[in-house]
């Protein structure tokens, strides 16, 4: 039986790693890419079938070295594009270099790792994407006006490629969770409410890429409520937004 292959970026901890372990439990082969050498290795340790598990170091701003990830591995049957990066930031003050650097790795390392592999799948005609988006994305958040922004910019790119890709044999899939608890999350200083665990939070995605459902997320409650905010009045948005999670 052939082995479908997923190249998971952001592999080496939080959501990425807890779905790298999920994929090789049900018999995938996963390239998993992350600038942290160290973690990889340490992921690797971490799971029973190593032969399943390809570490490949390399940061998402590095075009030509993902490329030649791809041309060295199978063809990604998969193509899990979460690595990100998430510093809370004051507005008021000066935040260029963070600005600059949310834009380099949350969407230009996604368009990145989106060229290098997206070739072979094309030759496929066969192929499944997931762009991992937020709930920042559909809304200003306190706090997020460096990381909302390149989420929202990833749920406009997800949405304008189906169109090109999915007459090609290519699904595109778009991940907008909440908070779930990772190294990122946890420098936050106000409440998160639906906070979920990363186990938890894999898991979903696992089910969901299992489905036709163009957008998921999670935890439920909180996605419609968000979603919600979303549509109201910007008077009203504000003011709760404010009040429930200022």
């Amino acid at each position: 039986m052939k082995t479908n292959t997923a190249v998971v970026t952001g592999a080496s901890e939080g959501i990425g790693a807890a779905f790298t372990k999920i994929l090789i439990q049900n018999g995938w082969e996963v390239i998993g890419i992350s600038r942290d050498k160290n973690k990889l290795n340490t992921l690797r340790q971490n799971i029973d079938n190593k032969e399943l598990f390809k570490p490949e170091p390399c940061d998402v701003s590095d075009f030509e070295k993902l490329k030649l990830i791809s041309k060295e591995n199978n063809p990604a049957s998969l193509l899990f594009l979460n690595a990100g990066i998430y510093n809370p930031i004051n507005a008021s003050e000066n935040n260029l270099e963070i600005y600059q650097k949310h834009i380099d790795v949350n969407y230009l390392g996604v368009i990145n790792c989106y060229e290098a592999f997206l070739p072979k799948m094309l030759q496929k005609k066969k192929g499944h994407i997931i762009i991992m988006s937020s709930i920042t994305g559909w809304i200003g958040l306190p706090k997020a006006a460096a990381y909302g922004p390149t989420k929202a910019a990833l749920r406009s790119f997800a949405q304008s490629i189906r169109y090109d890709l999915n007459s090609k044999g290519i699904k595109v899939q778009l991940c907008s969770p909440g908070f779930v608890n990772t190294k990122a999350t946890s420098i936050n200083d106000f409440y998160m409410p639906g906070l979920m665990n990363v186990k938890e939070a894999a898991s979903l995605i696992f089910k969901y890429m299992r489905t036709n459902k163009f957008e998921f997320s999670f935890p439920l409650s909180f996605s419609i409520f968000m979603k919600i905010f979303s549509y109201l009045p910007d008077k009203f948005s504000s003011y709760l937004i404010k009040k429930f999670i200022v």
